[in-house]
């Protein structure tokens, strides 16, 4: 018996003083505006999880703090403010944009402005896929990819030709395929990254094979799965097969 009254005590205080989702969101946005240091990164990245969007205008303003020890900030604020598609950022992302130095920061926001997704910004994103950063350039492929047009991705297929870095070539090759899915030597591009050195650019190449599912991509796939030594990329490798497989 008095087992049960300490248990019903407990679930009455905890519903007493339960957080509404509202009172939840305002102070995560709160938080993601006037915090300081981890707890604020935090509650940035809770923001775009939860997608709270109460947190838009606080995080603009976070995109405006000066200084190389706010490049984290601005940095979270930016990819937050991307998975929020916060529309009523992108003015202020395209001002900062160029003023911008810290380069991860500045890739956060070419990301961005893919996820808003507004086409005016196409030749502002894809002149990034010229950029001497490999992250920038990676960068503006995958929010080309985002951004669905037809003559970005042709100009991003242009660009993975001369590419060096295989896991950009990857990102350049997705954008491509959005509008060109039927182009053989796309596929087959991105089939030979299978064999690439970075394990990160294999991994990706799986899961774009594995989208895509062609059957062109079908012996380099085999190949790479007899010989992977990565057991999750194996796996994506064995993901893209099936999925070849299923739809040829």
């Amino acid at each position: 018996m008095r087992i049960s009254l300490l248990i019903l005590t407990s679930l009455l205080a905890t519903a007493l003083y339960a957080e509404d989702p509202r009172e939840y969101r305002a102070r995560k946005a709160f938080e993601a505006g006037s915090e300081s240091g981890q707890r604020q990164i935090d509650a940035i990245r809770e923001c775009a999880v939860s997608k709270i969007q109460m947190c838009v205008y606080p995080l603009i303003e976070q995109l405006k703090k000066e200084g190389n020890e706010n490049a984290t900030l601005r940095r979270e604020s930016a990819q937050a403010l991307g998975q929020l598609r916060a529309v009523e950022a992108r003015e202020t992302l395209l001002q900062l944009l160029p003023k911008e130095n810290d380069v991860h920061a500045k890739a956060a926001i070419v990301r961005a402005l893919g996820f808003i997704g507004n086409k005016a910004d196409i030749k502002t994103v894809a002149g990034f896929l010229s950029d001497n950063e490999a992250l920038l350039r990676r960068a503006a492929a995958r929010s080309l990819f985002e951004l669905n047009d037809k003559t970005a991705s042709a100009e991003a297929g242009s660009k993975a030709a001369g590419e060096k870095d295989e896991y950009t070539k990857v990102e350049m090759l997705n954008a491509a395929l959005r509008h060109e899915g039927g182009k053989v030597e796309h596929i087959i591009a991105l089939a030979k990254i299978l064999t690439s050195q970075d394990r990160a650019a294999r991994l990706r190449t799986a899961e774009v094979l594995a989208y895509y599912a062609s059957k062109e991509a079908l012996p380099d796939l085999e190949r790479a799965q007899s010989v992977e030594p990565d057991p999750q990329v194996r796996a994506a490798v064995s993901r893209a097969i099936a999925a070849t497989l299923f739809n040829n």
